[in-house]
């Protein structure tokens, strides 16, 4: 059994998703999105209970899909000289197969105050092919709270 929590589970799989060499060809590591230097991700909160079962390299894997779902829907307006800002918070539910619980398992909990990034967020997890959980988790979903960040600090 893994003695990391959850959190420090994701803050691994996420420091490794974006280690050169481990990501996509173009992925330009802490800096941001390819296209999108401005935008990144604040992380991903797990609320479920894990049942004690090692979540890291599956989050690595929903952080990839995501980020690469992602990047093609963030508006040019986060680029300069625009340089839009905001984060939206979206909590969510994965079935066991990988698909999101649709529609009352994904809520918009925090809006950025400019509905292009708030749709640009939103498609990014409605549109990712995410993989099946791990087999060794008998929940009948895994919760999440996502955060997506528009030229701000990660918290």
């Amino acid at each position: 059994m893994n003695s990391q929590s959850p959190t420090d589970q994701l803050r691994d799989a996420m420091r490794g998703s974006r280690n050169p060499g481990q990501g996509a060809p173009g992925n330009p590591g802490a800096g941001g999105l390819a296209r999108h230097p401005g935008a990144g991700s604040g992380g991903v909160e797990v609320l479920s209970d894990t049942q004690g079962v090692d979540f890291s390299s599956w989050l690595q894997r929903w952080h990839w899909e995501t980020e690469h779902t992602w990047d093609p829907l963030i508006p040019d307006e986060v680029n300069p000289p625009i340089l839009k800002s905001g984060m939206v918070v979206i909590r969510f539910r994965v079935l066991p197969n990988g698909r999101l619980v649709e529609p009352n398992g994904v809520i918009l909990e925090g809006r950025s105050g400019d509905s292009a990034l708030d749709r640009a967020a939103w498609g990014a997890l409605t549109g990712s092919n995410y993989p099946p959980l791990p087999r060794d988790f008998k929940g009948p979903f895994l919760e999440l709270r996502a955060y997506f960040l528009y030229n701000m600090e990660q918290r």
